[in-house]
């Protein structure tokens, strides 16, 4: 006869199941883009680096420890999309954040000044290959040189190629939250 789970024991066993479908999900997904060519991530070959997380990141949750995420961006064809998302603290630096309609992901943050940036992070190994996303996240249409070159050696000293990063234009017409 098995003894019985205790209620903290069930939800911890159900919250760790969800994550693992999610994980075989986002993984479904980029088998997904590579075989089909599309690629909303930047892949090579290699390993995914061993990163380090703003160990005292300290976000700002709207109520019971779920933080708003809210991305605006302009897409190719200069017109503008935004998405709000909830995200929850997985360990220090790193959120699990989901958007409606999506797959969840984690945001590792590398590092913030809650102010003007934020340098995020995220990779996926698939086999020999690894899918990655890094954002430099302004809260404003441009960045002071020195925190964008900052911004930059973040990314760099935790082992990931910068070559491959460029520049969004913003414009007057971006719409930002103030």
């Amino acid at each position: 006869m098995c003894p019985m789970k205790s209620e903290s024991q069930a939800k911890f066993e159900s919250k760790m199941k969800g994550m693992i479908v999610s994980v075989l999900l986002v993984a479904a997904v980029a088998v997904s883009e590579a075989r089909s060519g599309t690629h909303f991530r930047y892949v090579t070959e290699g390993e995914c680096p061993t990163i380090t997380n703003k160990q005292d990141f300290d976000p700002v949750p709207v109520s019971d420890g779920v933080v708003e995420v809210h991305n605006v961006a302009r897409k190719a064809d200069g017109n503008f999309t935004d998405i709000v998302g909830t995200a929850v603290v997985l360990e220090p630096g790193v959120l699990y954040v989901t958007f409606s309609g999506y797959i969840p992901a984690e945001y590792h943050v590398l590092d913030t000044d809650y102010e003007s940036f934020s340098a995020v992070y995220n990779c996926l190994q698939l086999g020999p290959e690894r899918f990655e996303y890094a954002w430099i996240l302004s809260r404003s249409q441009t960045l002071e040189q020195e925190t964008y070159d900052h911004a930059r050696q973040v990314f760099a000293n935790n082992g990931i190629d910068i070559t491959a990063f460029h520049s969004t234009y913003q414009g007057d017409d971006c719409p930002y939250l103030r």
